[in-house]
Formats: structure tokens, sequence, C-alpha cells
């Protein structure tokens, strides 16, 4: 029977393959609509994790109650740059709040809500979210990502209507429809059954981003982050390691934040006008930004998400492409920068072992690109190539042979810089998954989630090209 690693890899199959097995594929946020965002799991509520981070607080709990103190010096935090901002709800004779539900609400929303509860004094209302910070917002995320607590579906950090201060979530409400309808609270309906929306105020989404930001800079004045209320990698991998039990300097009031010490995004004074296109949009060498030099003059934009390389201008990732796989292997990139790993090959462990999969033959499909750049020396087998390689990745068709990307797991931070080998993955991989797919070598995956992955799995990477010059193994 092939062993458990052999079964997750099969996805990542070598096309070789497909003449023994006699099957064409062998050759082997997400929601991000910020409307659909489903409600949040209140089965449990657990006292903050002590001094761990957010990201244990993920692990560990079910329930945004683990990152409490965090959450409420981020609202207070917020009602310091924003005074009318968020209004607390008063609590009521007929109104429950369900463990975690920060009781807050932009102030007409406020305003409506309570008059709705005096319309039905005697009708019990009970609310399972309101307000949601971004670490809350993280969290819940990352449970729908992992298949855990119930989440069935939840919109990427920053995006949620739930930090807009628009938003309630109430699990049993059909006795509630009308009259919170006629205070002007629309219902989502079935995609989204205990969400209903304010439609009357300004939202004040973003801000609890920005109010993190800052909370971060300030109690961390060595690594500071733009604050620009945007959610993206640098703010992720912030909060992630975040303390659950709130940081030790909490909201300033009336007080003017000092101006950052540096930029904290790339510099565009570290790349030359000579490493960017004349004639179009091309990325940064780290795939930070993109730029053009025109006559002599560098013009650079930052991306959030990072750089995509395409034919034509490259594009500032962020946005979700329209995916398909119709042929034998994945050639879609991704716009979003984000794939399901999955594990393949033949590499050396981190303890010099040998990591085998007895489904593949270990020749990668870029055998003669590798031994023509000198990666690979001419007299070398393709076994002891790919092994000699150890950091890798097996999507030829969507990057090209020799290609270097960096892949980074959100989760926890960790980055490496693989090489493109092999071909894969499969469509029928794709298909399966509904989104791009990265086949990367058995070291790589245990170094990025200490366990060698299958596609089934649903753990996800991001992905930037980098440059041919950037070495090759963990960036961080």
């Amino acid at each position: 029977m092939p062993s458990n690693r052999s079964l997750l890899s099969l996805a990542a199959l070598p096309l070789f393959c497909v003449a023994l097995l006699g099957a064409a594929g062998c050759a082997v946020e997400e929601p991000d609509d910020p409307e659909v965002d489903g409600d949040e799991n209140t089965s449990e509520s657990e006292e903050p994790v002590g001094n761990g981070s957010v990201e244990q607080a993920v692990a560990s709990s079910c329930s945004t109650t683990s990152i409490k103190p965090l959450s409420q010096q981020i609202i207070d935090e917020m009602q310091c740059m924003d005074p009318d901002g968020l209004a607390e709800v008063p609590a009521a004779s007929n109104l429950t709040l369900q463990a975690g539900v920060f009781p807050y609400l932009v102030k007409s929303a406020r305003d409506k809500f309570v008059a709705a509860l005096a319309a039905k004094p005697n009708t019990n209302l009970s609310v399972s979210s309101m307000f949601r910070t971004v670490g809350q917002q993280y969290m819940v995320r990352r449970w729908y990502e992992q298949g855990r607590c119930g989440i069935a579906a939840a919109a990427t950090p920053g995006n949620s209507n739930h930090e807009s201060g628009l938003a309630i979530d109430i699990p049993t409400n059909s006795s509630w429809r009308t009259t919170l309808s006629n205070k002007g609270f629309k219902w989502f309906g079935s995609g989204d059954p205990p969400h209903f929306d304010f439609n009357g105020a300004s939202s004040l989404k973003g801000l609890d981003v920005e109010a993190f930001q800052r909370l971060w800079n300030r109690n961390n004045p060595n690594d500071k982050i733009s604050e620009d209320g945007d959610w993206g990698p640098q703010t992720r991998t912030r909060l992630q390691k975040s303390p659950a039990a709130g940081f030790a300097t909490g909201a300033v009031c009336n007080q003017p934040e000092p101006p950052p010490d540096e930029e904290p995004d790339s510099d565009p004074s570290t790349f030359a006008c000579s490493d960017f296109s004349q004639t179009e949009q091309s990325c940064a060498p780290d795939g930070t930004g993109r730029g053009k030099c025109q006559s002599g003059t560098l013009s650079f934009e930052q991306c959030a998400e990072g750089c995509l390389i395409q034919t034509g201008n490259d594009v500032c990732m962020g946005t979700t492409s329209s995916w398909s796989c119709s042929g034998t292997t994945g050639q879609t990139k991704m716009q979003n920068g984000d794939y399901v790993a999955t594990a393949f090959g033949c590499s050396i462990g981190e303890n010099g072992e040998q990591l085998n999969d007895s489904g593949d033959n270990c020749i990668p499909a870029c055998l003669s690109t590798l031994k023509n750049n000198g990666t690979c020396s001419s007299g070398m087998s393709g076994p002891d190539c790919e092994r000699s390689i150890t950091w890798f990745v097996a999507d030829r068709d969507r990057f090209g042979c020799g290609a270097k990307v960096r892949v980074t797991n959100e989760a926890n931070g960790k980055s490496a810089v693989l090489m493109v080998i092999d071909a894969g993955p499969a469509c029928w991989v794709e298909n399966e998954v509904d989104t791009g797919v990265l086949d990367m070598s058995y070291r790589a995956s245990d170094f990025l989630f200490n366990e060698s992955v299958g596609f089934g799995d649903g753990k996800s990477v991001h992905v930037v090209e980098v440059t041919a010059d950037t070495p090759l193994g963990p960036s961080n």
C-alpha cells in the first residue's frame, strides 16, 4: 500500500505517469465578497490565551473571545481616532448578547437598532455577532480556510461588513425581520441567514485595520508598518504574532502619532532604472511592486499583495482571477497570488534524510533546462538533480522552467524561495478544488506547514515571482 506521503502526492506526478497509469491527468480570503460572511461559532467561550499570539489562539480555540483584550484595544484606538464613529448599544431587557459580541454600531445604526428593540419589548432578540475587529475577522477567516469551528463563509479581514459598524447576526430572526426592515436593516437572505446590514450610514470599514496598525507601531518602534487601513501581507504578518492578551501600551487619545522613522514598504531607491522595462510596467526583482523606466526616470508602484508577471504589463496582485484548467496541467496564474498547496517528488529533509515519493520517478520535466543553465551538472541523473535542488515546485506550464517563486504560508509567516523544475499539477486536481494548485517539494512543505500536505487538505500559500539570482530556501 502506498505511504501517506505517496497518497498526498498523487496530484503532483510528473508527465511520465500518463503512459504508465493511462490517466490523462496524472501528470501531476475563498469567498472574498464582503457581503458573504457567515455567523461565527458561539458554542464555546474561552479565556484569553495568556502570553500566546493571535495565531496560537486560532489553533487552540473556536471563539474570538480568546483575543478579547486585543480586540478591546483596537476598539479603544478606533474611538480615539474617531470619537463619533462607533456607539455602544445599551443593555435592554429583551436583548441577549452571546459570547464574544462587542455591542457597537455606527451611531445612526445603533439608534435604529435600539428603536427596533423598543418596538417589541416582550420578544427576546439574541445577537451572535455585531461589530467585529480585524483580529476577530482574521480568526473567523482562518477557521473557514481550515474547515474548522463550523464557519461556513468568511470575508477576508478588512472586507467584512462586521468591521463596518453596520452589521448584526441574529441566528433566530424570523420574528424580527419585519421590525428590523422597518428600521433600515436589510436581511441578507438564504446566502447568509443570520445577517442584517443597516443601509442608512457610512461605513467604518478599514478604521479597525488602521487602529491595529497604530497599536503595532506604538509597541514595535523598530518594526513599523504603514498606517493606511489596508489589509495586506505586512499587517497580516504582524497580527498573527500580536499578543492575544493585548499590547503593553494600548490606545492613546489626543496625542499625535510620531512620523515613522522610515518608509516600511520597499524603497524604490534600492532598485535601478535598468531593473524595469522602458515600454511597460514590469515587476520589481523582489516581486513587491512594479515600475517603468522612462527616459532614465523610474516610476515605482508598491503592490500590497505582490506583483504578478504576465504577458504585457505586469499587474499588482489583489484581485481574484477568472480561473480555468481544461488542458493537461495548470497554466493560469492566480491574480490574487493564492494557491492550494500539495507536496511531491524527491528531496532532502532538514536532517539530511531522503524524502522519496514512491509514485514519482524523480526525473524533472525541466531536466535539460536545469543542465543547460548550470543548476545541475551535465552528467547528473534526474533524481540526483532533483535532490540537489531540494527547494522546488512543479508548475512549469504556469511559471516556466527555472523560474523562482517566493512561497509564503500566511498562517505562520514562513516563506521559502523555490525553483520550478517539473510539470504539474494536473487539471483534474485543480478542478477538484476550483482554483490554482502549487506542487512543492516535501522539504518545502515540511518547512512551511510542518507536514507534507495534499490538495485535499486545503492548505493555502501566497506566491510571488522573484528574480533568478534570489537564493533558494527559507527566506525568513
